[in-house]
Formats: C-alpha cells, sequence, structure tokens
C-alpha cells in the first residue's frame, strides 16, 4: 500500500467526512479508468483526472502519490472485476459434472471478452502498459485469479472431468492462449483474418477448443482416456 493510500483526511472519525473522501477516490479512480480507455496511460494525468472527477486540482494528490499510484488503483479495480467474472463463472465442487464443460467455456470467455472489450485496462493488468503500476498487490490480484482457475481445474479432476496433469501447469497455458487471443484481437491480427472478436463469434469455438483440450474423452465402448498432452495425475486428484 502506498503511502498516499495510507493517509487518511483531517476529521477521518467522522463517518461522513470518511465517506466523502471514498466518494471522491473513487470518482478519481473512474475518471482516471475513463481516461485510459479513451487514450492509454499517456491520457492520464492529475490534472485531466481531477478535471474530469470535478474535484480541485489537488486534490487527487491527497489520495494519490502520483499518476502510477492512480494507475495502480485502476489496475487493482480492473483485476478485482475481471477475478469477479471468472469465479462467478468457473465450475465448483457443486457444480453437476455434465455442466463442468460449459462453465469452464462461461469462464474463459468472460476472461478473453474483459480484453476484446476493454484492451487499454487489459494491457495495464497484463500487457505493456504493467510497467506504470508494477507493484506486489498488483501481482497478488494476479495471482488470485490464476489460483482460482487452478482450485476450480482441480474440482474438475477430482469430479473425473478435467484430464490429469498437473492443474497450475494448465491453468497457466489456458491463461496463455486467452492471453494470445486477446492480444491478436488487439492488433487487429484476427479481424484481418476474418474472425469477429464479438462476443459469440469465432472465439468462442477458439474457447470450446481450448476447453475440450481440459476434458476428458470417452472412447466408444470404453473407459474415458487421456488426450495427447495428458500427464500424470495431480496431487489429490
Amino acid at each position: 500500500m502506498s503511502a498516499a493510500q495510507q493517509r487518511r483526511p483531517a476529521g477521518a472519525a467522522d463517518p461522513a467526512v470518511a465517506g466523502a473522501a471514498g466518494d471522491t477516490r473513487e470518482r478519481l479512480i473512474g475518471a482516471a479508468s475513463e481516461l485510459l480507455a479513451d487514450g492509454g496511460p499517456d491520457a492520464v494525468t492529475m490534472r485531466r483526472v481531477g478535471e474530469l472527477a470535478g474535484v480541485s486540482r489537488a486534490a487527487p494528490y491527497r489520495h494519490f502519490d502520483d499518476k502510477h499510484d492512480l494507475l495502480r488503483a485502476v489496475a487493482l479495480r480492473s483485476l478485482g472485476e475481471v477475478r469477479a467474472a471468472v469465479v462467478s463463472a468457473l465450475p465448483t465442487a457443486q457444480t453437476p459434472v455434465e455442466e463442468v464443460p460449459a462453465a469452464l467455456r462461461r469462464a474463459f470467455s468472460a476472461y478473453l471478452q474483459s480484453g476484446v472489450d476493454h484492451p487499454e485496462h487489459y494491457r495495464l493488468m497484463f500487457g505493456e502498459h504493467l510497467s506504470h503500476v508494477d507493484g506486489a498487490d498488483v501481482h497478488e490480484a494476479a495471482e488470485e485469479l490464476l489460483q482460482a482457475s487452478v482450485d476450480s481445474l482441480g474440482e474438475g479432476q477430482r469430479a473425473g472431468v478435467v484430464r490429469s496433469g498437473d492443474p497450475r501447469a494448465m491453468a497457466i497455458l489456458s491463461l496463455s492462449a486467452l492471453h494470445g487471443l486477446v492480444t491478436l484481437a488487439g492488433s487487429g491480427h484476427l479481424a484481418r483474418k476474418g474472425l469477429q472478436t464479438e462476443e459469440g463469434g469465432e472465439l468462442a469455438a477458439l474457447v470450446a477448443d481450448l476447453v475440450a483440450g481440459l476434458v476428458r474423452r470417452e472412447e466408444p465402448g470404453g473407459p474415458p482416456h487421456l488426450g495427447a498432452c495428458g500427464g500424470s495425475p495431480a496431487k489429490g486428484a
């Protein structure tokens, strides 16, 4: 946590004052997020953020050390939103076995579509803009997203739906594949190849193929077997 984030305004013991300060901070983050979406990190300045949020020129510095501190708050908020969308879709121990693949598709699609729809925010969290916000808290938030995927795949293995192997390695490979799709979509390469990047377009079929590689397959008249990239069973699977 930065020094600015640890500060409290005078009269913080008063709930009304504390609430007003929190509201101002959220407005500043929202304004920075809007500027980021329109023009990337270079478009975000403390002066422009203050103007857009409708506060004094000095107000942003009462909540954030500098532009990078503010962008870090934007990145953390965005990571929280992506994690919430993905985790709400991931299969759990309570998910019926037959619904696990569909749940994985929904979760991976949520991650993918977030990057396609909000490219500047995605670059801030996972791409070339990460240098603006690099810090332990950002990496911890990204690790929480990865760990949620690892845990879900582990549950899928215990249910006998997900193929055997190291669930962390499978989660990293899956997110890396999705990262590649987001990057190619953002660069325009997929569109030039005729692939639609809107939700429900051809990217949905690619996500389905990705999930198919994680799921155990049934041989006609025989027991399930592992795909060509199957590995040794994960611990506890």
